[in-house]
């Protein structure tokens, strides 16, 4: 005999009446809220690349009794096209009466409703109202936000022509923003010593940005000592200008008892964002004392045009009008993962602002289980060899140099003395330390100097996934799956890096971990909609970090999560086929809710909390299916 879908919805009324009408198992109604959802509430999706589509949906959750809707949606037109907005045909709340929508890329919005005729019932349930579809016309974030207050131009009405309330409104969001490299934001020069600078005079200094990408907008502040130096006026620089009409203002504010605060701001208001390198603005300062003073960066932000927040590295500035001689490690620190053991590197000794130097002696320490020294030049400085007398301990870990030259030496500017190399012996750190420094003059006489050391660090970088979690091993077709990846940074510096999750090789999205400290855990959430799975199958779920640059160790990139089963929709006891049994459980569940003793959630199909005829009707559409 053939039974009928129709046939077994006969059954099932014909049953829910008399559970209806049975005392013990008699529920109490209770009120649902309303929600207005955007669906996927995000697309968080680097390889959504320009001229890639994009579709958002507009849904309505537990609405009773509708009878004309419309929504106002708004959206980021720079980033984002709307190409055509549509009601589909199969929404249960395609009503007969409905407008064109209206688009607008200006501005950014879509207004959309429609409506039914007559003296006719309202439509209760769930279901989209309206799908939206975009071209992406550039990298960067949208809101897909409903227009507030609710009740104006997003909102829905009874068929007496009521609003229906209350309505929670849930907004949606786009990313395919991908930071680029780092720009570098500093003061120009950065070490301004100059005896000459006494007070009344002035000097000016730039603050300078190189490897920029996409700048449209900047704000920084400068923090320095007042009784030191005071600002005598700020000139916009030419780098933002180029790419077209700017709002450039700044302020002098006292920040505290000893430092002035000197704030600017930049952005482009007529033109395209800047890329490159170039001078922001240039601050012309006047001398008020002896002494020095660090000019100090701080609150910079820097933003492209659809208002992302570009990453960054600052360099502070130093202004002294009192002569110090340095003696210093050039470069200060070496971080590269590229020097690993059996490689080879090299330093310099420098000298800057020095006034007759006839004598320099130091003592270069280093750690002799990282390093081992391999050989040093001396550099001929203003045309004159020194004397060299050396005392080189490797396993002691220490170079003992003495210079004499023929003739006094005198610069306001770097120059080196001393090119060392060194042999990488394994994985590790060193200081570079300058100790036992001396200077002396023509006459025998010291001469004030600093030291500046240096630092190596042969770094490792190596991020690893150390747990894949899914919220569930099992789903309906359309089902959300959450997909939890924990990522652990076992190396040495700070990490970025993307983290993709997979069903089978199904790519489900792309996401990205930023700044991650070594030794530190984060952890990123997948949603994978799994309407495109095939049911009766089991999918395996696997995460992929990285790699980030010069990374070795790739064997804990990746990390298996475990099998989700994709089950026929209506399958609620996993036997592989839709019969009596299932639809048994879901009469017993009909009418609960989570708060209920008979709250089954494999029978609440559709996901909206409860268990009604909507549930019940999409298990008896399958009946007799089978894997």
């Amino acid at each position: 005999m053939k039974i009928t879908s129709a046939a077994i919805l006969s059954f099932l009324l014909t049953t829910f009446m008399i559970l209806a009408t049975y005392p013990t198992i008699a529920l109490s109604e209770t009120q649902t809220t309303t929600i207005l959802r955007i669906i996927p509430q995000s697309i968080i999706d680097p390889t959504k690349d320009v001229g890639s589509t994009v579709i958002f949906n507009s849904t309505v959750y537990n609405v009773t009794n509708l009878w004309n809707w419309q929504v106002k949606i708004f959206f980021n037109p720079q980033v984002l096209y709307c190409t055509r907005a549509w009601i589909p045909s199969d929404s249960p709340f395609a009503f007969p009466v409905a407008p064109e929508p209206v688009i607008d890329n200006d501005n950014g919005y879509v207004l959309i409703g429609a409506s039914k005729l007559g003296a006719t019932p309202g439509v209760s349930g769930s279901g989209t109202l309206a799908c939206l579809e975009f071209n992406v016309l550039k990298r960067g974030t949208s809101f897909i936000n409903y227009s507030r207050p609710y009740g104006e131009d997003t909102r829905l009405r009874d068929n007496k022509m009521n609003i229906i309330e209350p309505v929670t409104l849930e907004d949606g969001f786009f990313s395919n923003w991908v930071p680029p490299p780092p720009a570098k934001l500093y003061i120009n020069p950065p070490r301004l010593v100059d005896p000459t600078k006494t007070p009344c005079n002035e000097f000016n200094v730039n603050v300078t940005i190189t490897n920029a990408t996409s700048l449209y907008k900047w704000q920084l502040s400068l923090l320095f000592l007042k009784d030191i130096i005071s600002v005598s006026n700020v000139i916009e620089g030419s780098f933002l200008k180029s790419g077209g009409s700017t709002n450039f203002t700044y302020t002098v504010s006292s920040h505290n008892t000893t430092h002035t605060l000197l704030t600017m701001n930049c952005e482009i208001t007529s033109g395209v964002e800047v890329s490159g390198s170039g001078n922001l603005a240039t601050v012309v300062f006047h001398v008020e004392n002896l002494g020095e003073t660090p000019i100090t960066i701080i609150n910079d932000v820097l933003f492209d045009q659809a208002g992302n927040s570009l990453p960054h590295n600052t360099f502070n500035g130093f202004f002294s009008n009192i002569l110090k001689a340095i003696i210093a490690v050039d470069p200060p620190e070496i971080f590269d993962p590229s020097l690993v053991p059996c490689s080879t590197f090299s330093i310099n000794i420098t000298i800057d602002d020095v006034d007759g130097l006839k004598k320099c002696q130091f003592n270069l320490t280093y750690n002799s289980i990282t390093l081992s020294f391999v050989g040093v030049v001396f550099y001929t400085v203003q045309n004159q060899a020194p004397s060299v007398k050396i005392i080189q301990d490797d396993e002691a870990g220490y170079l003992w140099i003495r210079l004499t030259y023929p003739k006094n030496i005198t610069t306001f500017e770097p120059i080196p003395l001393v090119h060392i190399v060194f042999h990488v012996n394994a994985f590790g750190t060193s200081p570079l330390n300058l100790t036992d420094t001396q200077m002396t003059d023509y006459v025998g006489q010291p001469i004030a100097h600093e030291a500046h050391h240096g630092y190596f660090a042969s770094v490792i970088r190596d991020i690893a996934i150390i747990e894949v979690k899914t919220s569930s091993t099992w789903a309906y077709p359309g089902w959300i799956v959450q997909i939890n990846v924990t990522v652990k940074n076992e190396g040495d510096l700070t990490e970025t890096f993307n983290v993709k999750a997979f069903y089978d090789t199904t790519l489900i999205g792309v996401l990205r971990i930023e700044n991650l400290p070594p030794n530190e855990t984060s952890t990123v959430t997948f949603y994978w909609n799994t309407k495109e799975a095939t049911p009766c199958r089991f999918y395996a779920i696997l995460a992929e970090a990285g790699p980030v640059p010069f990374e070795t160790d790739l064997t804990d990139n990746t990390l298996g999560g475990g099998n989700v089963k994709i089950r026929l929709m209506g399958d609620i006891d996993d036997n592989g086929i839709i019969d009596m049994t299932d639809i048994g459980i879901a009469c017993l569940a009909f009418g609960s809710t989570p708060s209920h003793p008979r709250w089954n959630p494999n029978v609440d199909v559709n996901q909206d909390g409860k268990i009604d005829l909507e549930d019940l009707g999409l298990i008896a559409m399958n009946f007799g299916k089978k894997c």
